[in-house]
């Protein structure tokens, strides 16, 4: 654990009992790099971590800086 203040942080993964598959909370990473669990109900000792995949498309200005042509937005139709 860091000592810098914690501002945002992001789920990167669903924790998920093992028994029963469900959902139980959420893996939170912080902008200072802490993990933190979030429970939806009581913590468990006995949870599997999933990551969570983000299908986010990359924008033009990632594609710019990775040296890569962005893409052309389609033209607009009867406008």
């Amino acid at each position: 654990m860091t000592t810098k203040p914690r501002l945002t942080g992001e789920p990167i993964m669903r924790i998920l009992c093992k028994k029963t598959d469900s959902l139980v909370g959420y893996l939170y990473q912080w902008d200072n790099g802490d993990l933190q669990p979030a429970w939806l109900n009581e913590a468990m000792a006995k949870v599997r971590y999933e990551p969570i995949v983000r299908d986010i498309a990359p924008s033009p200005l990632d594609q710019q800086e990775a040296g890569q042509k962005p893409l052309d937005p389609l033209p607009l139709v009867n406008a």
